[in-house]
Formats: C-alpha cells, sequence, structure tokens
C-alpha cells in the first residue's frame, strides 16, 4: 500500500471520526404559511451539538420570517436547511425571543436578514455574547471558531406590544416585564391564533430560572390565557394549548408559594427542598435545575422581604 494511499485512508477516518452530525427538527405544519421546527429537548451536549430549541417559520410574500436561530453558527444552518426543505423564500427577518445562546448565537446563518429582540435582549448578548459561546463550547465539548453574537438591528421596549406586518403577515411583538430572562419577547400572530413564548412557555422540560424574575413569570403566563390563541409554541418541547398554559402556570405559581411559604416559616433552602413535593417536575427532562430553582426563589423572595 503505497503512502499516499495510507495517508488518504488515514483522513478519511478522521473525516468520518469528527463529522458532526445534528439531529433533525420535527417540522409541523401548523397552516398553509406557518410552520414549527422542533428540536431536542436536552440542554446541548455532545449527541445534539448544540441544537435543542424550537424554531417557528414564517412564509410571508416576499419572504420567511423565522423565530429564534438556534445555539451555534452551525445550528443555524441547520435550521437554514429545514427551512430551504418548506420554501425557497429567503429568511428576511430573524426574531430572538431572549437572550440565552441557544436562542440566538444560530443568527451568523442569515446574513443579510433583518434581526429583531427587546431591547433589553439586545444588551444582555451584548454583555453576555462571548460567555454564551463559552458556554456552548463547553456544553459540547469542541470550539465554535464561526460562532459569535450578532445583536438586533430593532429593539422594542419593556412593556410594549408593538403591531407590524412582515412579508403581508400581522404580527405582535409583545414585551412583558422580565420572565424567564430580563429581555423576553413573545411574538403573537393574530390572525393566525398562534403565539410563540420563547422559554416563558416549556413543555416536557422543567422550567429553567436561574435568570427569571419568578413573580414576573406567574403574571405573563396568567395574562396569556387571556389572549386568543389556538397554539402556542414553546421554546423547548412539545405545541401547547391553553390548558397546557393553564397547567403550567398553576405549576410555577404552586412552586413559588410553597417556597415562599417555607421561607416564612424560617427554613434553610435544603429544607425547603426537603419539604417540597416536586414528582411531577422531577419526572421531567432537566430536572437537575430544581435546586437552581429553588435557589432563585429564595433569593427573589429574600430580596422582597428585605
Amino acid at each position: 500500500m503505497s503512502n499516499g494511499f495510507t495517508l488518504l485512508l488515514l483522513l478519511t477516518f478522521a473525516t468520518d471520526a469528527f463529522a458532526q452530525v445534528l439531529p433533525e427538527p420535527r417540522t409541523i405544519k401548523i397552516n398553509s404559511r406557518v410552520f414549527a421546527l422542533l428540536g431536542p429537548i436536552q440542554h446541548a451536549n455532545k449527541n445534539n451539538q448544540g441544537y435543542m430549541i424550537n424554531s417557528t417559520v414564517i412564509v410571508g410574500d416576499k419572504g420567511v420570517v423565522l423565530i429564534d436561530s438556534g445555539g451555534t453558527d452551525e445550528v443555524g444552518r441547520h435550521i437554514a436547511a429545514a427551512v430551504r426543505r418548506i420554501t425557497p423564500k429567503p429568511v428576511t427577518h430573524v426574531v430572538n425571543t431572549h437572550h440565552h445562546g441557544d436562542h440566538y448565537l444560530g443568527n451568523m446563518a442569515f446574513a443579510g436578514a433583518t434581526f429583531i429582540s427587546s431591547e433589553k435582549c439586545r444588551d444582555m448578548i451584548r454583555e453576555t455574547g462571548q460567555e454564551w459561546v463559552e458556554i456552548m463550547e463547553r456544553s459540547v465539548g469542541r470550539q465554535f471558531p464561526g460562532t459569535r453574537p450578532i445583536v438586533a438591528d430593532i429593539t422594542h421596549k419593556e412593556g410594549t406590544k408593538t403591531s407590524v406586518v412582515l412579508n403581508g403577515v400581522r404580527l405582535v411583538f409583545w414585551v412583558p416585564k422580565g420572565s424567564h430572562t430580563v429581555g423576553d419577547m413573545l411574538v403573537y400572530f393574530p390572525d393566525d391564533k398562534l403565539l410563540v413564548a420563547g422559554d416563558i412557555l416549556v413543555s416536557g422540560v422543567v422550567p429553567t430560572m436561574q435568570d427569571a424574575t419568578i413573580k414576573n413569570w406567574i403574571s405573563t403566563l396568567e395574562q396569556l390565557q387571556g389572549v386568543e390563541v389556538d397554539v402556542f409554541v414553546p421554546g423547548h418541547g412539545p405545541l401547547m394549548n391553553k390548558s397546557d398554559v393553564k397547567a403550567l402556570h398553576h405549576s410555577i405559581s404552586t412552586f413559588y408559594s410553597r417556597v415562599k411559604e417555607g421561607f416564612l416559616k424560617g427554613l434553610t433552602e435544603l429544607e425547603i427542598r426537603r419539604s417540597l413535593d416536586l414528582s411531577d417536575w422531577e419526572r421531567l427532562e432537566r430536572s437537575y435545575v430544581i435546586g437552581r430553582n429553588i435557589n432563585r426563589a429564595y433569593l427573589e423572595i429574600w430580596n422582597d422581604d428585605f
């Protein structure tokens, strides 16, 4: 066997060994112009290569509005390929629901698009963007030299609801008080009776609260139940209906009130953890965040009491 042929074999094996295969999204057609791309629900890891969110594709007359672009440039290109299987129209607008890297670091794959977020989301991306790149690299176990944070071109202030028409589609950018994060943005499509919620809504996974203002989150979930919506697209997990939103609202509000009861009794965080029945959450994906959730609730309650 020649040295050249041996080298070729080694290069082939090396390429195969390091080839990165991302899981395919589950594509759900909600109506003639709206499609949900449902990704894996685990946190970023070697198996999913940082692909761990839901995206929403809205096909308008001149192009596509994409909501949430993924956690790396590679994931962004993966989502872009899924969009091309739905329509040949270009992605003209990318909406980022909040500043957690799994939802926006794929912006790199959509050069030429207009990026939209809440004002505070833009500020948080500027402040923490590189940190999120490093979090994704640690979680997946390799570097992403082509990934860098890209902030929004257009932003909306907290407490506003802004109705616009993009590519012939009417939508409302709704920025509630910081809930899952300080810079959440909901996207409501009144003509489609659809609402895309980012991680304010999750299904099949434990809600993650390390950056949350939980009281605001509870209030936002209550408001969502009063909106005329048939389908909710959560940040992670299967599509939801109003009953699912009601159940999540009950779950988080009950959790918060029980942590508060323990705090007012003078219990420590550990004692509160032992006193809570969180069996429903413990059965879900990402149950390992429960301890962090208790810590966040405890600190929020302590700060209010102080």
